[in-house]
């Protein structure tokens, strides 16, 4: 199980940070989040090694609708339970899938302020557990965070492999779901001389296969939610999977790695890591080849008729989407010192990569 990386910011004098289980713990009972310095193993190399072997999750380890991360628990490059720090998850997909600092930095900062405790840095891969109270002062609603699997601010509407949450299970894989991405493979794949004909998920495979499922749920969810930050969400999922899921050593994603990791939620056998990070830009940029022939306005079904969004002339629609609408604005009135500085500290980690004048939490609570 990988520990918190040992990296530490400094902290004002009366925070009183002290060395706890590798955690900068403070007075007022929380655990500072530090942005890590960018690691220089970022080459090539096989995955799982011997000191992650598969091991299937207990009764109470947390799983969601992430199959990466849901993987890399599996296997222990993040907590076997399911419930991380902010500085777990960026050492658990660096080491499983080359993912660069910025990149998973923007995930698990906005994940961890939109469905964790920020006060105490930890996120739940999965849904509600004991393990993770209610943020200090209630500020998001009285419940416990939701975790990642709770519908919309990060997941949502439009899946690959989960349905939208007013047609049915969305935090579970669904086997139908990933027949038809199988089929979208058998019609727009590559051949290969090692796993077969039709055996290659390749762009045009996601092209299409992404454009399905928008149709799908568009036909069948007469609420659908497509906004800005959720197309963007949904188009960088499909480019994570075309990408990070691919085997380091020629660049393919067969079919048996697609399946290993969406349906088993293993690594393949002989599956290497890619041989480069894989950036911020490098992921926005193969989401918008995925989503050019088919192109989607930000919108969402109202009585079935689907509405499109006014046109949004910020500094990025995603990024103003993800703060302005999806974090509660209760945000801006913690007082702890802990929680405070770490709401800062995510803020600034989740603008930096779109390169846009940090904005400041404005959703609804209890979302």
């Amino acid at each position: 199980m990988f520990g918190t990386l040992k990296a530490f910011a400094f902290v004002a004098a009366t925070l009183s940070a002290s060395v706890v289980l590798g955690a900068a713990t403070t007075a007022d009972g929380g655990v500072i989040i530090t942005l890590p310095p960018r690691s220089t193993d970022v080459g090539i190399k096989k995955v799982p090694d011997a000191a992650h072997p598969y091991i299937a999750p207990g009764p109470n380890d947390q799983r969601g609708p992430c199959p990466a991360l849901n993987t890399l628990a599996n296997h222990g490059y993040i907590p076997r339970n399911g419930i991380a720090s902010f500085e777990q998850i960026l050492a658990g997909t660096r080491e499983g899938f080359n993912m660069d600092r910025d990149l998973a930095g923007f995930l698990a900062g906005f994940s961890m302020m939109a469905r964790g405790n920020a006060f105490l840095n930890k996120l739940s891969i999965g849904s509600v557990s004991p393990q993770i109270p209610t943020v200090p002062g209630a500020i998001d609603g009285p419940a416990p965070p939701g975790g990642i699997a709770k519908h919309d601010r990060f997941e949502g509407d439009v899946s690959m492999t989960r349905q939208d949450f007013n047609v049915g299970d969305d935090v579970h894989f669904q086997i139908d779901l990933f027949d038809e991405f199988l089929s979208a493979v058998e019609q727009f794949g590559d051949d290969n001389a090692l796993h077969g004909p039709k055996s290659i998920v390749n762009m045009k495979v996601m092209q299409e296969f992404k454009f399905q499922r928008f149709q799908e749920s568009q036909a069948a969810d007469k609420t659908v939610s497509f906004h800005s930050s959720r197309i963007a969400s949904s188009y960088n999922e499909a480019a994570f999977i075309l990408t990070f899921f691919a085997n380091g050593t020629d660049g393919l994603l067969s079919k048996q790695a697609l399946t290993s990791i969406f349906q088993n939620q293993t690594f393949a056998p002989n599956w290497f890591r890619r041989s480069s990070p894989g950036t911020f830009d490098f992921i926005v940029d193969t989401a918008a080849e995925i989503l050019a022939p088919h192109t989607i306005q930000p919108g969402a079904n109202v009585n079935g008729v689907y509405v499109l969004d006014p046109p949004d002339n910020s500094c990025n629609a995603a990024y103003s989407d993800f703060v302005l609408n999806n974090l509660p604005h209760t945000l801006n009135n913690v007082t702890q010192p802990t929680f405070k500085k770490n709401i800062q500290t995510l803020l600034s980690i989740v603008a930096t990569p779109f390169g846009c004048p940090e904005l400041l939490p404005a959703g609804p609570v209890g979302q």
